[in-house]
């Protein structure tokens, strides 16, 4: 495109150089046609001047005056032939002139028919001059833009390749990974397998917990209740404590007074031993008993023994138990209901008040 521009900027230049040429042939036309107009007026200066001097030669001069006349004539003829020389040669250059003329005419009427032609191209080319001039500037700016790009395109290409280096280096660490989970994965299935058999024995454990933690809950709530019940036995028990303090101050007294009376059956089963020994030695024909004093006094005993509650060791029996036949006292008795332990102290069977009766021994 800038070459054809500068083309036509040439033809211009060029057709302007023609039109000076033009414009300074038809000014030598004008100049030739006042130097014919100034010919033309010289010759018919001389045309009259010639018929004057014809004139006057007829009309019969004196012969120095026709010498004159006749020199004078023959100068003015050579200087008429040069006039006619000169006019026709003048009259060539006209034709010639005005040939040119009406040729430089034709010429200059092409030439302002190009000139226009011209200037409407060249007005044409300037109006493309300016759209070439924003495509260039479009041009321009979409070449930095492209630059731009490319310069972009080639930080992203050094961005892609690094990441194609890292990615090459990933895919070797991938690899690598890969082949350390397949062996991780042997390992992870061997221990899983491991663990599976582990949590099939936890499993196996945790149901027999769980089977433990059920009689253990069903325990505890027995045991729960139990305890509610040994508490209010124990409540009960403070108070039967307290009363048996109360009783054993009470049982000591008796205790005593047992005791003394124990002195007394003693010194009488004493004397009841001599005077037995005295009869027996009264008795002198009759034979012994076979009884020593130790005997009789240890059959005393188990017979008392036989007749005290086994239980308190003091106190006489008065109750027996219907279910079991044993006999305790009546305190030990009540004690034992009031605890709500109500099992034999000698076999552990269990009884009712209603299996409860006195005795008179």
């Amino acid at each position: 495109m800038a070459s054809s521009l500068i083309e036509k900027a040439k033809k211009v230049t060029e057709v302007e150089n023609k039109l000076r040429q033009a414009m300074e042939t038809v000014r030598q036309a004008d100049v030739i046609d006042q130097k014919l107009e100034e010919t033309r007026a010289r010759n018919s200066a001389l045309v009259a001047s010639r018929g004057s001097s014809s004139r006057s030669h007829e009309g019969g001069a004196p012969p120095k005056e026709k010498n004159s006349q006749a020199i004078s004539q023959h100068l003015a003829d050579n200087k008429a032939e040069k006039l006619h020389r000169e006019h026709r040669r003048m009259r060539k250059e006209i034709a010639a002139a005005i040939a040119s003329r009406e040729s430089t005419k034709a010429k200059l009427e092409r030439m302002e028919k190009e000139r226009d032609l011209l200037a409407k191209a060249n007005a044409r080319l300037l109006k493309q001059s300016s759209e070439k001039d924003d495509i260039n500037a479009k041009s321009l700016s979409t070449i930095l833009h492209l630059k731009e790009l490319t310069e972009q395109l080639k930080r992203e290409k050094e961005l892609t390749e690094q990441q194609i280096k890292s990615a090459g280096q990933l895919s070797l660490a991938t690899r690598l990974v890969s082949n350390a989970k397949e062996r991780l994965s042997e390992v992870l299935s061997k221990e899983r397998s491991e663990w599976e058999r582990k949590v099939k024995e936890l499993e196996e454990v945790r149901e027999a917990l769980k089977q433990e933690r059920q009689h253990a809950v069903l325990a505890l709530k027995r045991k729960e209740a139990e305890m509610a019940r040994v508490d209010n036995e124990t409540s009960e028990m403070r108070a039967r404590c307290e009363e048996l303090v109360a009783t054993s101050a009470a049982e000591t007294k008796e205790k005593q007074h047992l005791m003394e009376k124990l002195a007394v059956a003693q010194r009488e089963t004493s004397e009841i031993a001599k005077k037995l020994v005295r009869i027996q030695s009264k008795v002198g024909g009759s034979e012994p008993s076979g009884f020593t004093t130790e005997q009789l006094t240890t059959q005393i005993t188990v017979l008392k023994g036989r007749l005290t509650c086994p239980v308190c060791n003091h106190r006489d029996k008065k109750c027996i138990l219907l279910r079991c036949r044993h006999m305790f006292c009546k305190q030990c008795v009540e004690e034992n209901i009031r605890n709500r332990s109500r099992k034999c102290p000698a076999c552990g069977q269990r009884f009712d008040n209603k299996d409860v009766e006195d005795i008179w021994l």
